[in-house]
């Protein structure tokens, strides 16, 4: 209950709650004719535009020289043989990560309120975007923006849901979800994310209490469904056009498990931490992690339990 308190706290602190109305897109230059969801169901967070400053130009330290506990969760990407770990302690206070690895132009994004893990190819009809955190969300999870057009794109959906480019969706990445301590023991040539970010954040506090393990939304949804802890993490990927989430505790470690879904013959693999989908040419199927709330929010009519 205390920890409930201090969160609650922590988030009037910041600023008061309101619906968002032509006022608060004052910070931005975006065109708000252009639309795809109910403009009075984005709310203000707290923080301003940027309040939540993204990483731009992120820099990196060897695994013996990063200042991590073994169980640190964080994202693992790997292109053209480099090996790359974006440690939960500083996305959770910057939320988004532009980087580039290789010919790879990426999105490392974590939305802390939803859970929600997700790597993103930042290319979008041959421009490079850089996304920052607009301080406003939708359905209790995070709006990101692009520089460029300012349009605003909700993470989950993974799409523009109001300006230039409504409609236009990201394409995801393939990453996992995995602890410090795998890092060290299975990819020791890895860099990961260094603290020397540029500004000035605590980053061996959390700033969210028990947020993660009770049962309270800081935010209010549309609908919520109690099959499940709300908070409860699931490994999310399309299986054609059926977004699924997938319970990673069906499996043990090194189990394999199959099911059609819509159709589409797909594969579970367990492998430690690590969790795969794979479609019946055995290509992977990129992922991405986000808790159950979250999930039934945005793709309850749309999507496909696995459990």
């Amino acid at each position: 209950m205390r920890a409930l308190i201090l969160l609650i706290a922590f988030a009037i602190l910041l600023l008061p709650l309101h619906s968002c109305a032509q006022d608060v897109f004052r910070e931005f230059d975006t065109d708000v004719t252009r639309y795809s969801i109910d403009l009075s169901l984005i709310l203000d967070g707290g923080p301003p535009k940027d309040g939540i400053p993204a990483i731009n130009d992120p820099k990196f330290v060897p695994v013996d020289e990063a200042n991590l506990e073994d169980d640190m969760r964080g994202m693992f990407v790997e292109f053209d043989g480099e090996q790359r770990f974006y440690p939960y302690n500083i996305l959770v206070w910057h939320e988004i990560v532009n980087d580039r690895i290789g010919d790879h132009h990426i999105a490392v994004t974590f939305c802390p309120l939803c859970g929600s893990a997700i790597l993103f190819d930042r290319e979008i009809d041959s421009e490079i975007l850089q996304f920052g955190v607009t301080g406003l969300l939708y359905q209790s999870n995070m709006l990101m923006y692009d520089t460029m057009t300012e349009s605003f794109w909700s993470q989950t959906l993974r799409e523009v849901v109001v300006g230039t480019y409504t409609g236009q969706k990201l394409e995801i990445l393939p990453f996992q979800l995995i602890t410090f301590e795998d890092v060290k023991e299975q990819y020791p040539q890895a860099t990961v994310l260094s603290e020397d970010t540029g500004f000035r954040r605590n980053y061996n506090r959390y700033p969210y209490g028990d947020y993660e393990e009770n049962f309270s939304l800081i935010f209010p949804v549309l609908r919520e469904d109690d099959r499940y802890h709300p908070k409860k993490m699931f490994f999310i990927f399309d299986a054609g056009e059926t977004n699924v989430a997938a319970d990673p505790d069906m499996l043990d470690d090194g189990q394999t498990l199959q099911n059609e879904i819509n159709g589409e013959a797909v594969t579970l693999l367990r492998s430690g931490n690590e969790l795969y989908a794979t479609d019946e040419n055995n290509e992977l199927l990129p992922g991405y992690w986000e808790m159950w709330f979250s999930w039934y929010i945005h793709h309850a009519e749309d999507g496909f339990v696995w459990d």
